[in-house]
């Protein structure tokens, strides 16, 4: 049984509806495969992640090339999950971000301690501005107070 992660440059292999099911099964909300294609393919960074052929592993991220990256719908599949493969997808993800400056996470409240072993900090100022009915899903879901 193999892990192989891949970067963007393998984007167009990607079947965007087992992509869409992977994030619904992670715990990061069904959105429209459509959607999760033009999310990605916008995104200056991609990593998929594959257990014997099957994708079971994402992440994105957004870059200035200079100073700053912002990663975000990173998940393992729930049935892969304690097999290292997270870790390697951070680690992955740190090699790359970390010589363009400073890398922030959005992360589901559940999973930011395992963050933190990789050398991530919380902030004291992070702050979102979004509309009404997304900030009581956000507040809801334990994003914001």
């Amino acid at each position: 049984m193999t892990f192989t992660l891949c970067d963007k440059h393998s984007i167009n292999e990607v079947d965007w509806l087992e992509l869409s099911a992977l994030l619904a099964a992670g715990g990061l909300n069904q959105r429209p495969p459509d959607l999760v294609e033009q999310a990605w393919c916008n995104s200056t960074f991609c990593w998929f992640g594959y257990h014997d052929g099957e994708l079971v592993a994402t992440a994105r991220a957004i870059s200035d090339l200079t100073w700053a990256s912002y990663v975000a719908d990173i998940v393992v599949a729930p049935q892969m999950q304690g097999r290292g493969y997270g870790k390697q997808l951070i680690m992955d993800i740190v090699k790359t971000l970390l010589p363009h400056g400073k890398i922030f996470i959005y992360s589901v409240p559940e999973k930011t301690g395992f963050y933190q072993q990789y050398g991530f900090h919380f902030l004291t100022t992070g702050m979102v501005c979004a509309t009404s009915e997304s900030l009581f899903k956000l507040e809801q879901s334990g994003y914001i107070r």
